[in-house]
């Protein structure tokens, strides 16, 4: 900053109303579920495809 000015920082605007930042709260939520369920279906699948090698193995 030239000649030692000094840049405040602006309170910005809200972009989104309260019904979007609701809205917007609930889909994120929503959102964390569903992550949550990708995840514990993968573990889930994992667990399947090591009891059929287990069991292709012990043949």
């Amino acid at each position: 900053m030239a000649g030692g000015e000094k840049k405040t920082v602006q309170p910005q605007q809200a972009i989104l109303n309260e019904e979007q930042e609701a809205l917007l709260d609930l889909y994120l939520q929503q959102l964390d579920r569903y992550t949550e369920e990708l995840k514990s279906s993968e573990k889930i699948q994992v667990e399947i495809e090591m009891v059929h090698l287990r069991k292709m193995i012990s043949k």
